[in-house]
């Protein structure tokens, strides 16, 4: 009788100590789950005036970008130092951003015949050309902005000097200090920035003919 009761205990013992090991095992291969990297789309509108067309094709190359100004989110302090929010990105680099925004301003103006990548262009008229010089949260103020600077120069692509050239500037308040209170207030600045640009060439008087 004691032998049995013994030997159940042992019995017992064995399931429980198998049960424990699937238990760990189990654990052991269920991965941790793991914080995603948060996305933001920048899909900039405006209202864009149109004005008399030139026989004159645009070739958009695209904007060179300051080194921190990539995919990571970049903000500056109160020590000017930049730093960058920890898995919240841009969905693509924020001069591509800025360049598709600036060509697709330029298209709306009607200003030209026809305006693209200079790359994709057989022969384009004219060149703009610009850098990415901004394109961050500013915490240095109160509320927080979203700063965005844009060097741009437009010129002859076949004759020296350049026709226009201007640095823009747009600072937007954030609504909120979250990432999506960044990425709606970058989009709005962006939106302007391009808008301006687009205005400011569109209204440049070209008397120079291009060379054949």
């Amino acid at each position: 009788m004691i032998r049995t009761i013994w030997c159940n205990k042992r019995n017992w013992a064995g399931i429980a100590g198998f049960l424990l090991m699937i238990t760990i095992i189990t654990g052991c291969l269920t991965a941790p789950e793991i914080e995603r990297t948060r996305m933001y789309t920048l899909y900039p509108k405006g209202d864009i005036k149109t004005v008399a067309p030139l026989n004159l094709s645009l070739g958009v190359r695209p904007l060179f970008s300051a080194r921190p100004y990539g995919p990571p989110m970049a903000y500056l302090d109160a020590n000017q130092q930049l730093g960058f929010r920890i898995r919240d990105e841009w969905a693509e680099p924020p001069a591509s951003s800025v360049t598709r925004a600036l060509t697709d301003a330029l298209t709306a103006t009607c200003r030209f015949v026809d305006v693209g990548n200079a790359a994709d262009m057989a022969r384009p008229d004219l060149i703009l050309t610009g850098e990415l010089r901004k394109f961050h949260e500013n915490r240095t103020t109160s509320p927080s902005t979203a700063d965005i600077e844009v060097r741009i120069e437009l010129r002859f692509s076949r004759n020296p000097g350049a026709v226009w050239a201007e640095t823009l500037e747009e600072s937007i308040p954030l609504a909120s200090d979250d990432a999506a209170g960044f990425a709606a207030a970058m989009n709005e600045a962006v939106g302007r920035l391009a808008v301006r640009a687009a205005e400011a060439i569109a209204a440049v008087e070209i008397h120079q003919t291009p060379k054949p």
